[in-house]
């Protein structure tokens, strides 16, 4: 139910009894060792889709069948159709590193047609376990594609070498369910909601589970522990299979946290951690949509995801400039309905948001 408050909607969700997703979930395999056996049952000959940062370290585990490599450079559709046009011939691919390298991995495996072996290297995103690539073309963001891998392969010891705030960000991809939900009832009560996702309510309790299965083990998380890992690695799979699985609706998963991030990427030309600009995004939307911020905020703090600007490598400034040209962005960009839409960011807000970021990661 909702209480109206002046022209905005004051959203509170029910409890209600979960109803089962209506496809599988991706098939994953959590160990140790995993990496060395790729090349013992990948298609032969394969091609590895990587980061140059992650190459080195990691290339000693591919044999004489390696086919080639291909770095990740860009996310952009049209520089990386033309790079897949000079690839080599290969059988399969083999996306290794983060959430870039799975969402290249996958665009490669849909457009050549091979089968795709999907291994994170970090607990960044939920991209390993998602249908479709994660682009970007004219300044927005776009879904395109069809990969379903033979296999997401979690080797606890690769996952734990990566730098620490790679994964504790990966909670944002999760924690940003408590401000997706927000607007998708918002949406609802608004009469602004899409007529293909009208507000379901039993979507966004099953959404809940995943949610505070996360919140229950933020310590967990911040250790990178087996217990850590397994918890938010099964709640990215959730959430990847879940935008397929609601007939290509992510309104229980995605809202103003990830318009944030897109507006930040258009006013900055650059490219973040996924999860740490969510998380930004996440806490902003929480300020705007008056939604418990300060648990927000307390939730990035306990999970040592650093949220301010200059962690992720821009000024105050910069992100302030976004938060301003968002609602602007929403309807550039074509996005949703949420709070950016129906709350102005006035100068008072993005002043009180300064002021609690930076006492809470001082």
């Amino acid at each position: 139910m909702s209480v109206i408050s002046g022209d905005v909607a004051e959203v509170s969700s029910p409890r209600v009894t979960v109803r089962p997703s209506t496809a599988p979930e991706f098939p994953t395999v959590f160990g140790r060792e995993l990496l060395g056996e790729l090349s013992s049952f990948a298609h032969r000959p394969y091609l590895v889709v990587t980061m140059p940062d992650l190459w080195p370290s990691l290339e000693h585990f591919f044999d004489s069948n390696l086919a080639g490599v291909h770095m990740v450079s860009s996310l952009d559709l049209e520089t990386l159709t033309a790079q897949v046009e000079g690839l080599p011939t290969f059988a399969s691919v083999i996306g290794l590193g983060g959430g870039q390298a799975m969402d290249v991995a996958k665009y490669i495996s849909w457009t050549r047609r091979t089968p795709l072996f999907q291994t994170p290297t970090a607990m960044t995103t939920n991209a390993p376990f998602s249908h479709r690539a994660l682009l970007r073309t004219g300044g927005k963001a776009v879904a395109l594609g069809w990969a379903v891998p033979e296999g997401v392969y979690v080797d606890f010891d690769v996952i734990r070498t990566a730098p620490g705030l790679l994964n504790r960000s990966g909670v944002c991809d999760v924690l940003c369910y408590h401000t997706a939900h927000y607007d998708w009832k918002l949406a609802h009560d608004m009469g602004k909601e899409e007529r293909r996702w009208p507000y379901d309510e039993h979507l966004v309790a099953e959404a809940r589970l995943r949610l505070d299965s996360v919140l229950a083990n933020l310590d967990e998380i911040r250790a990178v522990s087996d217990e850590g890992i397994r918890t938010l690695m099964l709640a990215h799979r959730w959430g990847g299979t879940a935008f397929h699985n609601a007939g290509w609706n992510a309104r229980h998963m995605d809202g103003v946290d990830h318009c944030y991030l897109y507006c930040l990427e258009y006013v900055t030309g650059k490219h973040f951690i996924h999860g740490q600009a969510v998380g930004l995004g996440m806490y902003v939307g929480a300020e705007l949509q008056r939604n418990e911020p300060d648990l927000v905020l307390d939730a990035l703090r306990r999970t040592g995801v650093d949220i301010r600007p200059e962690a992720m490598g821009i000024t105050w400034d910069e992100a302030a400039t976004a938060m301003r040209q968002l609602a602007w962005y929403v309807r550039f960009a074509d996005l949703w309905y949420t709070v950016a839409d129906a709350r102005p960011v006035t100068d008072e807000l993005v002043e009180r948001i300064r002021e609690k970021l930076y006492a809470t990661f001082d």
